[in-house]
């Protein structure tokens, strides 16, 4: 049996080229002072509007994330329109035990 090696997701959430970049510094910054390596970078430019579940956020993302695997956004408004659905999402990557981290205040939240 293989050695299981956990992955590291950034997701970005931009409909401009300067948003994405911020939130990748973010992101970067982060990762780097908390020896997170090998990021693998999603990007969406979906509206918030549009639910998680319609995005590649609900569609592939959250799906292909495995137990241990760690996952970073700038902050907790990229993954839902409102608060209650941030909270929903996390519930998914709770019952996934997948670690979630907001890079911009540099927090664990699962």
């Amino acid at each position: 049996m293989g050695v299981f090696m956990s992955r590291n997701v950034a997701y970005i959430v931009a409909d401009d080229e300067s948003e994405k970049l911020i939130q990748k510094a973010t992101i970067d910054s982060f990762a780097k002072q908390n020896g997170f390596d090998d990021l693998e970078y999603f990007y969406e430019s979906e509206k918030s509007y549009v639910s998680w579940k319609n995005r590649d956020l609900g569609k592939t993302i959250l799906p292909s994330l495995n137990e241990g695997d760690n996952f970073i956004v700038s902050d907790g408004a990229k993954l839902g329109n409102s608060t209650p659905e941030t909270d929903v999402v996390l519930m998914y990557f709770a019952d996934k035990q997948v670690n979630v981290y907001f890079a911009k205040v540099r927090m664990k939240i699962l």
